[in-house]
C-alpha cells in the first residue's frame, strides 16, 4: 500500500469495505469510506492496512541499520556507529508507535 489516500462519500448509494480483496480476506459489512489503493475501506481498515505499512517499512529502515552497524569497516568510524545507534533507537521508537496504531486500529 502506497498511502494514496482519498476520502469518498456516496450518499445515494453506500458501497461496503473492500477489506475482503486484501491478502486478509475477511468480509466487513461496514460502509467503505476512504480511498486506499484502489480499494474503498472502512476508516477503521484504512488506519490498520497503513499501520501495517508503516511496520514494514520500520522493519526495513531497523534491518538495513542492523547491516550497517554489523559492517566491519563502518563499526571503526565511532562517529558513524554512534549516529547509526542514534537512528536504530529512533526507528525502534517509531515501530512501537506503529505497534500501538495497528493494535487501536484493530478494535
Amino acid at each position: 500500500m502506497s498511502g494514496a489516500r482519498i476520502s469518498t462519500q456516496h450518499p445515494k448509494w453506500q458501497p461496503r469495505c473492500e477489506f475482503d480483496h486484501t491478502l486478509k480476506g475477511e468480509y466487513c459489512g461496514q460502509i467503505g469510506e476512504v480511498r486506499l489503493d484502489g480499494l474503498l475501506l472502512c476508516n477503521r481498515h484504512a488506519r490498520q492496512l497503513e499501520s501495517q505499512d508503516k511496520i514494514a517499512l520500520l522493519q526495513g529502515i531497523s534491518s538495513c541499520i542492523e547491516l550497517c552497524l554489523s559492517n566491519i569497516t563502518l563499526r571503526r568510524d565511532t562517529t558513524l556507529v554512534g549516529l547509526l545507534r542514534a537512528e536504530r533507537a529512533g526507528a525502534a521508537r517509531e515501530l512501537e508507535l506503529a505497534y500501538q496504531e495497528l493494535r487501536q486500529a484493530a478494535m
